[in-house]
């Protein structure tokens, strides 16, 4: 037992000084260059974009307009809710039965309507948030490809970077030249 209890860390030992012998020649036989690093920030690139503040716009406005025609649906159906109910003293049960679920069927229609609206504006910010993605891509490809750069990692999954490796002013300069303003796309898909 005591044997095995020195052996094993020696062993150790020897394998610390040998392994760095046996890995550096196979990565001088592949020919790995350095690697050429750069960080990005998508976040801030995706908050300060001319094109993300114009998606923003255009949704806001959008839910603006919609909230404008709900409340007005909502109007409606309170002032025929209190109609029915008026009503349901003066009606045969087969009448007031009736309206009540003509009014349950406009209420229900309403609904459909929020729905539907709720989706369209999700649907019209995916499509912007889409279409800047590709382009921020486009452009990150682009500056790798002029600099050599061969390693892209996202800021937030760095804990220390030198500023001459970030290349996110970059970036967005050439994404609110390229892309200065983005027209969603409104209806449902």
């Amino acid at each position: 037992m005591s044997k095995v209890r020195y052996f094993i860390p020696a062993l150790c030992i020897v394998l610390a000084f040998l392994l760095p012998h046996a890995v550096a020649p196979i990565a001088k036989a592949q020919n790995i260059e350095p690697a050429v690093i750069a960080v990005v920030e998508i976040q801030t690139i995706m908050s300060e974009a001319a094109a993300a503040k114009s998606i923003k716009a255009q949704i806001e406005g959008k839910r603006t307009h919609y909230q404008v025609e709900i409340s007005s649906e909502e109007t409606r159906l309170r002032k025929l809710e209190q109609e029915l109910t008026r009503q349901g003293t003066v009606l045969s049960p087969e009448s007031y039965a009736k309206r009540r679920r003509e009014f349950e069927q406009d209420v229900a229609a309403v609904q459909r309507i929020v729905v539907d609206r709720r989706r369209e504006l999700d649907q019209a910010y995916a499509g912007g948030v889409r279409q800047l993605q590709v382009e921020i891509s486009n452009i990150i490809a682009e500056i790798a490809a002029e600099r050599g750069i061969t390693l892209i990692i996202p800021a937030v999954q760095t804990l220390f970077v030198d500023n001459n490796l970030r290349i996110s002013r970059e970036v967005l300069q050439r994404l609110d030249e390229r892309l200065p303003d983005l027209t969603l796309e409104f209806g449902l898909n």
